[in-house]
């Protein structure tokens, strides 16, 4: 017998929690037995120990490789899924210019015309046939998406249709800075069963209105909060759909992130039926790389999400933070996958949208992918087992491999390990969940 290569030992003031990542157990255990499992000393356990260590999976027998059991369940996500999930880049424009915008400001504003939007829409059927889709959820996108939005509705009309018609679940969602957003684009929105609506706020009115401005230098905060009002009252009304507040934090805005949670909380507008969720801003893409010393590093993001999750409850936001297995970091790794950018190029992640390096092909006049990219099949056979340090990770069954894109910009591959926001984030993450279930 052995123990397990994904045994997690966490420190906790008077405790330490012991977590398999694997197989998903955590319990609490003494310091002597953390010592013992420090040590490899096996033998050394209490029977009643070594019997509950079995059963978990935290002792396993000598000739079990638990990184084939991670390779198999990452291959079969990848390739057996029965969901189609795309996003779709509307157009390039967009009425702001935010400084860490990753997608930089674009000269090339170009935005898809409706026989773009035939392309794609022919191709997201062809994909839905093929894979006899059960689920289909299109992600509208930008620049902004609300600035050529008549196509997004007439690109989820007609995906809905199909989807109605084939007895396929269909579903979208947006991504939008919210300045555009109106009653009667959300009513229709939410006719194509939109479950889910993305807007940033960067922090209080003074550090947002310097970080997310239009063209002219204006503010957009008090705009983004009158529509966070209507939203609110919409999903108390409906609770059919999630509103995401998106907090994009950095070292500049991380204290005026406090005093909007407090703003924003039950002790303010109480806008409790939304969700907010952090943003780590990463300064790693060419755009936005002159941004990166103002950055969290990957070994402070833990602490500072911690005391973020601790103060966003005290206002009424609800967080399941209890770590969760991940086969694949991104479902972009799913062959079922795509983003889509106004001129029907093809993507995997749309943070690489745009860049030649990562194109993986086009779509033709028949909604066909054509001229398929080397990226494409670099992209796919990306399996995290084949890299040494993260085969030999404990933390690899809860990060699944780590992200391409942060792979990508540090080493120049796919291939690398990618880690973020997974080292120290689920330490402080199982701490948070014992400390819930003591109380």
């Amino acid at each position: 017998m052995k123990f397990s290569r994904y045994n997690l030992v966490v420190p906790d003031k008077n405790r330490i929690v012991l977590f398999n990542t694997l197989q998903g157990h955590c319990i609490e255990i003494d310091k002597d037995t953390a010592n013992k499992i420090k040590d490899n000393q096996i033998d050394k356990l209490e029977d009643d120990v070594k019997q509950i260590f079995i059963q978990y999976g935290i002792i396993i027998n000598d000739n079990v490789d638990e990184s084939r059991i991670f390779s198999y369940f990452h291959s079969h996500e990848k390739y057996s899924s029965n969901s189609i999930n795309s996003t779709v880049l509307l157009t390039w424009a967009c009425n702001l210019k935010c400084v860490y915008c990753f997608e930089g400001e674009k000269t090339d504003v170009q935005s898809m015309s409706k026989e773009q939007a035939n392309r794609y829409i022919e191709f997201i059927i062809k994909l839905a046939t093929i894979k006899k889709a059960e689920n289909v959820m299109i992600n509208l996108f930008g620049g902004e998406p609300l600035v050529n939005i008549e196509i997004g509705f007439y690109i989820l009309e007609k995906i809905m249709t199909y989807c109605n018609e084939n007895a396929i679940c269909f579903s979208s969602s947006i991504i939008t800075n919210g300045t555009l957003l109106n009653e009667a684009i959300l009513d229709k929105l939410l006719s194509f069963n939109c479950k889910s609506i993305q807007i940033t706020l960067d922090g209080i009115k003074e550090i947002h209105d310097s970080r997310r401005i239009d063209k002219q230098g204006k503010g957009s905060f008090d705009k983004i909060i009158d529509v966070l009002k209507m939203l609110n009252m919409k999903v108390g009304d409906l609770k059919t759909f999630n509103t995401v507040i998106r907090i994009n934090i950095d070292k500049i805005n991380i204290g005026a992130t406090y005093e909007l949670l407090n703003y924003i909380g039950k002790n303010g507008l109480d806008l409790t039926n939304c969700t907010v969720d952090f943003g780590i801003v990463r300064g790693l893409t060419e755009s936005c790389a002159a941004y990166s010393s103002n950055c969290f590093v990957e070994g402070e993001i833990g602490s500072v999400l911690y005391e973020l999750w601790k103060v966003a409850e005290n206002q009424g936001f609800y967080y399941n933070i209890r770590p969760m297995r991940r086969w694949m970091y991104c479902g972009l790794y799913s062959d079922n996958q795509y983003t889509v950018t106004p001129n029907c190029e093809v993507y995997k992640c749309w943070e690489h949208a745009g860049e030649k390096e990562h194109l993986i092909g086009r779509l033709n006049e028949n909604g066909q992918l054509v001229d398929i990219q080397y990226a494409y099949y670099d992209w796919m056979t990306h399996n995290p087992v084949e890299n040494e340090e993260c085969k030999k990770c404990v933390y690899l069954p809860s990060c699944g491999g780590g992200c391409g894109m942060v792979s990508y910009a540090k080493t120049g591959t796919y291939h690398a390990s990618g880690c973020f926001k997974i080292k120290g984030v689920i330490e402080k993450q199982l701490i948070k969940c014992l400390s819930e279930q003591k109380n």
